[in-house]
């Protein structure tokens, strides 16, 4: 095994890179032996920390067959980019995850139909979350039974409208903002309402003023649309590749499920519907049953494969 390091800046962030290569020897002579090509594995390892989007490319994508993931007990299938000749897959790292190395397997199915199995090393960072302090009515911190009976019947219908959604992507531009205003409360923070410690903030709330158009963070379908207790009037987009987000409080929604979204277009208007102090957007995103905070999805999801990175190559 031959170790290499080498180093280069990307056009949107830092990244460090393992990539591993490997190399299907083939025995001179075989008859009907397939070609042999070379391949590289990349991670986003340096910016993984508790909440972020990890991203896992192959390339060239034409080198194997095929290639699935496993993280922390789910398959997840490597897909297509055909934009970008790569097979990639997207998973999040939990919240409260513990900083520390973890192992990933890589199973590759090469081109003759031999499985070759892999793992390698990723390395979760440690990141302290604040502690926001929040007030609100009562009636929307200690819920009655009618109001909690609600919450679970919604809970019931979104985990229906979101079982199934591995599928081949269905953007192929940078992710976006829904909207342009700044950031009033980011993903991860610990919320305390009236006194009480509640479960972490599992997106952004972004200053939008009551009827500030919202848009679709990237080209999708949506899934859902609902008017949930806490969450108000909601729109749940899906990217494919069990990529979701979600737009919360909005005073209007103009999109259906079912319908395809372009990135940038406008699915409805912000408000301040649900359990909500006063008109924003609460975005959020959600990779594989996991969510995540979405500025670690705009940082990676429209980069190019193994561009920019900078770590180690690994020579089997």
């Amino acid at each position: 095994m031959i170790l290499k390091k080498k180093f280069s800046a990307s056009r949107c962030f830092w990244l460090s890179c393992l990539t591993l290569i490997g190399i299907f020897a083939l025995s001179a002579g075989k008859a009907g032996a397939a070609p042999v090509e070379e391949w590289t594995l990349s991670l986003n390892e340096s910016q993984l920390f508790p909440g972020a989007v990890a991203r896992v490319d192959l390339v060239p994508a034409r080198a194997v067959s095929s290639a699935v993931l496993l993280w922390k007990g789910v398959p997840i299938p490597l897909v297509s980019l055909s934009w970008q000749g790569s097979l990639t897959a997207f998973f999040g790292i939990p919240r409260n995850e513990l900083p520390g190395s973890q192992t990933i397997e890589l199973a590759v199915t090469a081109l003759d139909g031999k499985v070759l199995n892999h793992s390698f090393p990723l390395v979760v960072l440690a990141k302290d979350y604040p502690v926001q302090q929040l007030t609100l009515p009562e009636s929307k911190v200690s819920l009655d039974q009618a109001s909690l009976d609600r919450h679970h019947r919604e809970q019931e219908a979104l985990k229906a409208a979101l079982a199934d959604l591995r599928r081949a992507p269905l953007w192929q531009e940078q992710f976006v903002m829904p909207v342009s205003g700044k950031v009033l409360s980011p993903f991860g923070v610990q919320r305390v309402l009236n006194g009480k410690p509640r479960n972490s903030h599992s997106g952004l709330d972004l200053r939008a003023p009551l009827g500030q158009p919202v848009v679709a963070s990237a080209a999708g379908e949506v899934v859902l649309t609902a008017d949930h207790f806490f969450s108000g009037k909601s729109v749940y987009i899906n990217h494919g590749m069990g990529i979701v987000t979600m737009y919360f409080h909005l005073a209007e929604i103009s999109v259906s499920p079912g319908e395809k979204v372009a990135t940038g277009q406008m699915i409805g208007k912000a408000g301040s519907t649900g359990r909500s102090t006063g008109p924003h957007l609460h975005w959020g995103v959600r990779v594989h049953d996991c969510m995540v905070d979405p500025l670690t999805l705009l940082a990676v999801a429209g980069t190019a494969p193994g561009e920019g990175v900078s770590g180690v190559s690994i020579r089997d």
